[in-house]
């Protein structure tokens, strides 16, 4: 029986992201056959450089530092990282594109005509800046002004120092009534971003204490979509999702090449992609000052996965369909039919990506009478058909 390659996934933290990666790694393990992953609960020097002499060939870590990057390139072992917080040097990485992630949030926000953007967020790690940098660059080109809490610098000493205490130790550092103050005097209505779920869930609760109205005065969005930390928030909070399984999948499959020298460790970028934004009561929300167009909005959003005609949604909220078609082209900018095929395709990204249902059965499933209306509203809003778009976001 042909010896199978030892591969290590070395952790000190199972993380929300964690879980999807190790999906998409142990998919790949399943159709490659020939891999052995051992589990190695610490990330220090001494236990990769055991692993190695234990007869694995690569492995997975998460890796936080840059100093911790430049030891490990010594090391003589492929090494992809994960869960970074700074720059990995030519250690492979898993990160998700900033200037996607900020431009997911951004047309999200003016969707629902937020003209106010606000962005919260870890001031030590590399990803949190790149979001807001992105975010701000997007406000900017659009003729506004991205209004940004400075929590200030606080170094990461060493590599055990997990995110959650990276992101106390800033709020340790500036205090909590600076956060109280900068919520306050906010423009309202206002969107803020947040570079991720534990921040989010913070501003969350700090929000909650200076007296302010979620989602009306301030709509918070997170990043990563953990659903446990999600729907504790009160509301429960809106947050970008991510392909995280793909992700996994990518990087072993790179690992592979690094493995049998098809390829060589130069800093490769795995990108996680983003799939979309998860709403919750956070921002369920439009700032726009017109009931009917908010009723309906939240009754297409609340129906997206069935058949909707304009004419009933103009009953459900009894004015005219014209008045109502009107309504939406004056405040929106656009047509309430537009509005339900994009709700439509919104629900039919989730099915391809997570589920394994036929095409015919997910045009069913998103609101759509028939396949073929799906395939072309699909290439319309995303210049792909839906097998494509499967492919693409799929692990494999």
């Amino acid at each position: 029986m042909k010896q199978k390659v030892k591969v290590a996934f070395a952790h000190n933290i199972i993380s929300h992201n964690t879980q999807g990666i190790m999906a998409g790694i142990t998919e790949y393990i399943r159709d490659k056959g020939d891999w052995q992953l051992i589990i190695w609960a610490d990330t220090s020097l001494e236990s990769l450089d055991f692993l190695k002499k234990r007869g694995c060939q690569g492995a997975f870590a998460n890796i936080q530092t840059s100093t911790k990057a430049q030891q490990l390139t010594g090391l003589g072992m492929p090494v992809i990282a994960f869960n970074t917080l700074q720059n990995m040097l030519d250690l492979p990485y898993i990160s998700a594109d900033p200037q996607q992630v900020a431009r997911v949030a951004y047309d999200y926000f003016k969707r629902k005509k937020f003209e106010n953007f606000g962005f919260f967020g870890l001031t030590e790690a590399r990803w949190s800046i790149e979001r807001m940098e992105h975010f701000s660059k997007c406000v900017r080109e659009d003729g506004g002004t991205l209004h940004l809490y400075e929590g200030g610098q606080t170094p990461i000493k060493n590599e055990a120092m997990p995110l959650a205490k990276a992101w106390i130790n800033m709020i340790l550092h500036k205090g909590q009534q600076e956060l109280l103050s900068w919520l306050r005097n906010l423009p309202k209505p206002i969107a803020v971003l947040v570079s991720n779920d534990i921040l989010a869930c913070h501003l969350s609760n700090v929000a909650g204490e200076a007296g302010l109205s979620i989602p009306d005065q301030i709509a918070i969005l997170g990043i990563n979509n953990d659903q446990a930390l999600c729907n504790l928030c009160d509301p429960p909070l809106s947050s970008i999702a991510f392909n995280l399984k793909k992700a996994g999948y990518d990087a072993a499959h790179l690992l592979d090449k690094i493995i049998s020298g098809s390829q060589a460790m130069q800093g490769q970028w795995i990108r996680i992609q983003t799939a979309g934004v998860k709403e919750r009561g956070s921002t369920e929300m439009y700032a726009i000052d017109d009931d009917d167009i908010i009723r309906a909005l939240k009754y297409i959003r609340k129906n997206s996965g069935q058949p909707l005609q304009v004419e009933d949604i103009a009953d459900q909220i009894c004015i005219s369909k014209r008045t109502l078609q009107m309504k939406f082209q004056k405040a929106l900018g656009t047509s309430i039919h537009e509005e339900i095929i994009k709700a439509h395709v919104e629900v039919a990204k989730t099915l391809l990506i997570e589920t394994n249902l036929s095409i015919e059965d997910i045009a069913l499933r998103s609101g759509f009478h028939y396949s073929s209306n799906m395939r072309r509203a699909f290439l319309d809003a995303t210049g792909m058909l839906p097998h494509k778009y499967r492919q693409a976001h799929r692990a494999h």
